[in-house]
């Protein structure tokens, strides 16, 4: 399990507002807990990368702390079970009409206890570490998960939000059909003869562009999708100050970013040419910038193999509309 790179997630945790990222499950509406649906598979523990074992006995009222956690308890069909969540919450679009608990990276445990939680889920990126404790000594039970990477990440993040919410085979449903989806979508890139290169460029803020490669959240997936990574070439490992002369060296012929740094901090498509390096770059000269809502993009959730798909899709134009 590798680390997330921490601004860029910190950035997407920032972003409160959502986009056009794709199909993903059913809208469930928001109750803020008033008719919580009971988990009879429960109580069960839960030992976490922390160490601490967790009895989780009540899941009416959960606070989740990243964006990919609420995304999930939703797909599983508890969306009315989430009282609070992190402001990276964007996705369904009724997750945004739940009080917001701050940034998953600067916990306050008063705004998480303050939603009266029956339990707080969230993943080794939750700091600080004194606010987790604070949750806990108010008898509060924290599920604590690790850093999932890869192609495998969604599945395994399904099955293991599941188990703790005591909804098991609701949890392998749903984590068979988004493998099935990432399989599909893996099958189609490899009828593919060409590869393009491509970069992945995060505007984290408004003095902070970084360039995503290996042991990031992208890792393994535009090799999935028929393309190459030129993040390594670019000298990225996870993440890295975007370098001007590492670029034009990888020379992308698709450069793919998320809207909410582009919009926000860059103004747009104009803006992000103007990023140093970038109109140098075959992907800068032709045009070809790929924008995606940050969640969808970042968040190796449910919606990873419909993520694939776009991505082959929109690398892959001629193949894809011949499949």
């Amino acid at each position: 399990m590798r680390s997330k790179a921490l601004p860029v997630l910190l950035a997407l945790a920032l972003a409160a507002c959502g986009g056009d990222g794709g199909a993903g499950p059913a809208d469930t509406a928001v109750t803020g807990g008033t008719t919580a649906i009971p988990t009879p598979g429960l109580p069960v523990t839960y030992v976490g990368p922390d160490g601490v074992e967790t009895r989780v006995s009540d899941a009416t009222r959960i606070v989740t702390l990243s964006g990919d956690m609420t995304e999930i308890i939703f797909a599983l069909g508890l969306g009315p079970n989430i009282v609070g969540c992190d402001l990276s919450s964007v996705y369904p679009e009724e997750a945004k009409q739940i009080d917001k608990v701050g940034v998953e990276f600067v916990l306050v445990a008063e705004g998480v206890l303050a939603q009266t939680p029956t339990l707080v889920i969230g993943d080794e990126d939750a700091r600080p570490l004194e606010a987790i404790a604070q949750i806990r000594q108010a008898g509060i039970p924290v599920v604590i998960f690790p850093r999932f990477m890869g192609l495998e990440a969604p599945a395994e993040k399904i099955r293991s939000v599941a188990r703790v919410l005591g909804v098991d085979e609701a949890g392998e449903a749903l984590a068979e059909q988004v493998q099935a989806e990432i399989d599909a979508a893996v099958a189609s890139a490899g009828t593919v003869e060409t590869r393009p290169r491509v970069a992945l460029i995060y505007q984290a803020s408004a003095d902070t562009t970084l360039m995503l490669g290996p042991n990031s959240v992208m890792d393994g997936l535009f090799t999935a999708v028929g393309a190459v990574d030129v993040g390594p070439t670019a000298g990225a490992d996870a993440h890295a100050p975007l370098s001007a002369e590492a670029l034009v060296a990888g020379d992308p012929e698709v450069i793919v970013t998320a809207e909410r740094g582009l919009n926000r901090y860059l103004g747009g498509i104009e803006g992000f040419l103007a990023l140093p390096g970038v109109a140098q770059t075959t992907a800068g000269r032709e045009g070809r910038i790929l924008v995606y809502e940050d969640l969808f993009l970042l968040g190796l959730g449910p919606r990873t193999g419909q993520l694939l798909a776009r991505l082959f899709a929109d690398l892959h134009p001629e193949a894809a509309a011949g499949s």
